[in-house]
């Protein structure tokens, strides 16, 4: 029986065919890689889209680098922010200086949350990224701007222009809001300027923002409540907003100086006049006790101002300035008034002039001697209320006849003169002896004392 010689199988792996296979396997997917830059493992197309037209780093789309992975994949790590801002350079700035969009993102490194890729060559990148986009990121929410007027859904395009998808051009508020509100948008243009962004925040804040609304910050009450809002809110600044009334209201001349800074101390809302304080209205002859009717106008018929007789610090008043301001007229009478009297004028006069034109009689005749006498002769130390209307207490009995005729001067004797004396009642006939009146020494032979 002939015999056959066994052949030894080779490995189908670690065989020459084996490793052969291998390597020309792994080379072309090598170069099949090396030449397609990952299409391999690619998940689909990169998008082709470009709604503006402009190249942004070299590229109209991304599907212009389809396959080189590396220009947003890094090795075992994924997508990485850097590589895409080295196109994107504006989101990058953004980032770096705290401003525009992609500055106000918590997830802004991470791209592929609202930016998705490998879509097909007809995905809308931009479109997918607004339908989860929370606009109020912006600080403009569109909580109010869901509906135009005339009751339509707004699109982005409404607002942005796909030249323009992230800024926002003021504008297209102007333009939109005037053909609902023609009038009311010409004035407050320009009251408040074209730069709508600065005062709105898309939740119609002030829209509705009533007077009750404002009290929380400053009531607009009297007058107030007729001013502009541009009367207080230069170029529509509205925060920081001053609510002192000086910032308004420059302090007047008339009592610059002299009552400070705090206007409602005194004044309302309701009018410059009248002025109030604590909080009743000012009357200066009740408040002060000093009536200004004969002070409305000066001697040369400039209008009286507080500070003409409150010359002193915080409305301080020197009695000694109504000497000084009427000597100035008339200086001789003055002289010997303030000689006669003092120049305390608030101890006699009120200001409604009570001594002016004063009617002496109607407290006490100034009668014969009593016409000639000086004032002070019965008032003394600028003293009237009280003074006493009897004979003795300015003329004291005299030793003549004290004790005799008791202290009724006016029965015997009159103001022209104190002789001769004329007794006014006697119970004894003074025709005695059918001669006449009699003098006193007929029967009086001694004297009085």
């Amino acid at each position: 029986m002939k015999r056959h010689r066994l052949v030894e199988r080779q490995h189908p792996i670690f065989s020459p065919i084996g490793f052969t296979s291998t390597f020309i396997l792994v080379a072309g997917l090598s170069l099949y890689i090396w030449f397609t830059g990952g299409r391999a493992f690619n998940p689909g197309n990169l998008s082709a889209l470009n709604a503006r037209g402009e190249e942004v780093g070299g590229f109209l789309s991304h599907a212009d680098f389809q396959d080189a992975c590396t220009q947003c994949h890094a090795p075992f790590k994924g997508i990485e922010a850097a590589r895409c801002q080295n196109c994107h350079t504006n989101v990058a700035d953004q980032q770096r200086r705290g401003a525009g969009l992609h500055s106000r993102f918590a997830n802004v490194t991470r791209c592929a949350d609202c930016h998705q890729e490998h879509k097909g060559e007809n995905f809308d990148q931009a479109a997918a990224a607004e339908h989860d986009f929370d606009h109020s990121v912006t600080g403009f929410s569109l909580a109010e701007h869901e509906l135009d007027y005339a009751g339509a859904p707004l699109t982005c395009t409404i607002c942005h222009s796909p030249q323009s998808a992230v800024a926002m051009d003021a504008a297209i508020c102007q333009d939109c809001h005037k053909q609902e509100k023609p009038d009311f948008m010409q004035t407050h243009l320009a009251d408040f300027g074209a730069d709508c962004l600065a005062c709105h925040d898309g939740l119609d804040t002030l829209a509705d923002f009533t007077l009750e609304d404002h009290a929380q910050s400053f009531a607009l009450t009297g007058l107030h409540a007729e001013t502009t809002c541009a009367g207080c809110h230069n170029a529509g600044i509205f925060e920081g907003t001053p609510a002192d009334c000086v910032s308004c209201h420059a302090e007047p001349d008339q009592h610059r100086g002299l009552f400070g800074v705090d206007c409602a101390a005194c004044h309302t809302p309701d009018g410059w006049a009248p002025a109030t304080l604590d909080p009743a209205i000012f009357d200066h002859a009740r408040d002060t006790g000093f009536s200004l009717a004969r002070h409305v106008a000066n001697y040369d018929q400039t209008p009286f101002t507080c500070d003409g007789c409150h010359t002193g610090p915080q409305f301080a008043f020197a009695v000694a300035d109504c000497a000084a301001c009427h000597g100035e007229a008339d200086a001789a009478f003055m002289t010997a008034h303030v000689a006669q009297f003092g120049d305390d004028c608030l101890s006699c006069h009120d200001g409604a002039d009570r001594m002016s034109n004063f009617d002496h009689a109607i407290v006490w005749p100034l009668e014969g001697q009593h016409a000639a006498a000086d004032c002070v002769g019965c008032h003394q130390a600028q003293v009237f209320a009280g003074t006493p209307r009897d004979c003795v207490a300015c003329h004291a009995e005299p030793a003549l006849h004290a004790g005799l005729f008791g202290l009724d001067c006016a029965a015997c004797h009159t103001p022209a003169a104190w002789q001769p004396a004329r007794l006014m009642h006697h119970t004894f006939p003074l025709t005695h002896g059918d001669e006449g009146e009699i003098p006193c020494a007929t029967c009086h032979t001694t004297t009085f004392d």
